[in-house]
Order: structure tokens, then sequence, then C-alpha cells
């Protein structure tokens, strides 16, 4: 039988949150964990690299206040919550909510599975015409329960489903995992594989922007431009295929660094291949900037305001004029390396697609960096995994922050959570369809990098 916390105890929890909201906090993760007969939340926020927390003890089956009241982008991290534990949030985005306001608008529903849809998500549109007035959007197609696997795992087995976990971004997942088992565990890093890491921490980057540009060619019917950036899919395989036999770059990372060196000569090799994809994707970008019809048909869609963008990480970000650079707060030797955070200033399909080209010229300069300073030494440092901890890394990905926890007890995981970019980014879904038309749905998800397999875990 369902019970509702006690209004005080609302009014001191929303009060606590409201608190970090004016002193400019932001929410990187919300924590559930049963204790005795109460659901425990965390809510774990950060300001300049300052972390703190808010602790709720909820009765099962209790009804609390929505942490979308002060933080929005905490709608689809409350959403998993609600899926594992027996504790609802006071939110009215519901599906049966939706259809009563129907009215005089047009009931479309779209998905789960579509051609130009990378990964299945269903939505509903309330339309009027062909233009959308209101959006309502259901995941948990590709719901893994990885989560719940890795917990009681020990690290090499959980390590493998971690890098399983997503066919773009499992290598940083992966990466951050083991980050945190090393920072338990206080294990050193030798130079050369932090550097190494790094490399193929920027190939995965690199493999997910341009599958992200494949699929926009494919939303705006540009087979030719389409069919370039498959050659340099292509010549990225051809590069991996010298250092691995999987193109996602599974099975290279271990605790304490890699599993195998890699000869300079190699990595001369794989540079120079890298480096050829230089002048297509300048050209391409170039020909999209020069071309009118292209920039009229996506500047005018995915729009999103700058108080929105703020709370959201990656492109959606950065397009808006925010200069988020996640990789110094890496623990990879980013520093060392001379970048230039790409930014935009209007957030919208175009400005996130010619990101996605700077993104991928950053991420070949950054690997042409790398291997040009790359130190000589071991690439492996293990002191053993026996030590108890818990611990949270923030990490880039592909696509955005990438936050993981981790508690360890001799060398079995005992808690795992993940909260990738799409995690934060999905909660605004709704905020760029709104008055877009229906046809152009597929172009302005495909520009919003949702990586829905590392989100529902």
């Amino acid at each position: 039988m369902s019970r509702t916390w006690s209004e005080k105890q609302s009014r001191t929890l929303m009060g606590k949150l409201y608190g970090y909201k004016s002193m400019d906090y932001k929410l990187l993760l919300i924590k559930a964990a049963y204790v005795e007969d109460f659901v425990r939340l965390k809510y774990i926020l950060e300001k300049d690299g300052f972390i703190e927390s808010v602790d709720a003890d909820i009765p099962e089956n209790s009804t609390i206040p929505s942490v979308t009241e002060v933080f929005p982008e905490g709608a689809q991290m409350q959403k998993e919550i609600t899926g594992l534990y027996p504790v609802k949030f006071t939110s009215p985005d519901t599906r049966v909510n939706f259809e009563q306001e129907q009215n005089d608008n047009l009931l479309v529903e779209w998905g789960p599975f579509h051609p130009l849809l990378q990964e299945p998500v269903f939505f509903s549109f309330l339309t009027k015409g062909d233009v959308i007035k209101k959006v309502y959007a259901e995941t948990g197609y590709n719901y893994s329960g990885v989560e719940a696997l890795c917990t009681g795992g020990k690290i090499p087995h959980v390590l493998d489903m971690l890098e399983r976990i997503s066919s773009v971004n499992g290598f940083s997942v992966g990466l951050a995992f083991l980050q945190a088992v090393e920072k338990i565990h206080d294990i050193i890093v030798p130079d050369k594989a932090n550097y190494l890491r790094l490399i193929l921490n920027e190939m995965s980057f690199l493999r997910a922007n341009l599958y992200s540009l494949s699929h926009i060619t494919k939303c705006l019917g540009l087979l030719s431009d389409n069919s370039a950036i498959f050659k340099l899919i292509s010549l990225f395989n051809e590069a991996t295929s010298l250092i691995t036999d999987d193109p996602q770059l599974k099975g290279i990372l271990t605790p304490g660094g890699i599993n195998r060196d890699i000869e300079n000569e190699t990595l001369l090799q794989l540079n120079v291949i890298l480096q050829e994809m230089v002048h297509g994707l300048s050209a391409i970008r170039q020909r999209w900037n020069d071309t009118q019809s292209i920039i009229e048909r996506m500047s005018g869609i995915g729009k999103i305001d700058k108080s929105i963008a703020r709370a959201m990480t990656g492109r959606a970000a950065r397009s808006a004029g925010f200069a988020e650079d996640i990789r110094k707060l890496s623990s990879l030797p980013y520093h060392v390396l001379s970048y230039k955070i790409p930014m935009a200033y209007e957030s919208n399909c175009f400005t996130r697609a010619m990101l996605m080209f700077d993104d991928s010229l950053l991420s070949l300069s950054l690997i042409d960096q790398a291997i040009e300073i790359l130190p000589k030494g071991d690439v492996k440092g293990f002191n053993g995994i026996m030590s108890k901890g818990e611990v949270l890394i923030r990490e880039p990905e592909a696509f955005g922050e990438l936050v993981v926890y981790v508690s360890l007890d001799e060398g079995i995981v005992t808690d795992i959570k993940i909260r990738n970019s799409s995690s934060i980014n999905f909660s605004f879904i709704s905020h760029f369809l709104k008055e877009a038309d229906l046809n152009e749905v597929p172009l302005v998800i495909s520009s919003l990098d949702l990586d829905f397999s590392g989100m529902e875990k």
C-alpha cells in the first residue's frame, strides 16, 4: 500500500536541494540502496570539483517530491530508481496524464524501432498538423541489468561486462571502472600505460563520432557523404587491426595499465592511417558549412535555450557556449597536450553536427601528440587487489561526462553505479522536439548523441 512521505520531510529534502542549487551546484548522480526497511537515496552534487551529498531514508512504497523540481537533469536517473526500488516520485510525466491532454491534438506513436533510429526508443507525440506540441518518451528497450550483474563479481569479470555495455562508449566505461579500482588500491599506473590509455580512449571517441556523423548523413539523405564517412570508418578499422582484432578496443585494459605493450613502430603506422582522415573530415565539414540548404535545414531545428543547455553535458552544452572541458577531470595525461575545446554559441542541429567534425579532428590531434611524446617503460603496475573502499570517478566519454561509482571489498564489486551523458541529456528530449516537424525527429535525435545502451544498465 502506497503511503506519502510526511510534508515536513519533503520540505526538508527539497530545502537542502534548493540550497545547493542556489549555490550553483550540479546534480552528478542519484544512488539508491536498501538499508533495513528503507530505501536510502543519495543525491551527489558537484561544484568546481567539490562533491557534496544529500541523503534521505525513504520508507518502502512511499512517495516523495521529484528532484526534477530543482534539477530537471535528474529525470532519467530518477526513473531508473523507480524501476528497481519500491519508491515513487511526484512526477506528472506519465503516459496516462499525457493522453488526457490530447484535446484537439492528434496522438502519433513513433518507434520503438525505426530505420533512422540508432537504438530503440518509443515516442508519443501530440501534434497539430505535422508540428509536435507535446512529447512523451519511453526507454528501457535496451535494459540489460549490467549493474546488478556486476555486483558480487570479481574485477576481471566486471571489466569484461562493462566494456560490452555500449558499442560506442564501452571502452570509456571500462577505463573509468579500472581507475576507480586503482584509486581504491593506490595502484600507480606507469606513465607509458597512461599515454597508451589516452590514445586508445581518443580512438574510441573518434569511432563514436564517426558513427554519429554517418547517422546524420543518412538522416539528411546525403548518400555521397555517407559513403565518404564509411570510408573513414574503414580507415579506422584498418588502423585498429594493427593492435587488436576488436574495433571496439575490448580486452586491452587491465588493472594497473594495459595487458600488452604496443611497439612505437606499430603506433606510428597506426597514426599514419588515422591522420589520413584529417583531409576527408575537413573537406566534408567545409562543404556543409558552405551549403546554404544544409545550414537552413539544420539550424532551424533542435534548438535549445541556453538556460537548459547549461544543465546538460557534451555537445549540447558546448554548442550553446559553455566551455565544458571534461578531459581536465581525467587522470590521463591530457594536461601535457595542447588543445582547445570546440564550442559554438547557438545550440541547434547544425552547430552540434559541426562540433562532431571538430571533436573528431581534436581526437586525431591528441592521438598524434600523445604518440609523438610517448614515454618508454612498463605498461602495467600492479600491487594486488585486496583493499576495501568506495570512490566516485568522473571521466570523459565520447558524448560528454561519464560518472562511475564503485564500491569494493577484497576484489569483489559490492556496488556500482554508472551515469553516462545520455542519462543527463535525455531528460531534456521534449525541449528539443517541441514545435519540430514530425519528419525532422530522426535528425534531431541523431544530433544529440544518445547512447541508450550505456544509459539503460
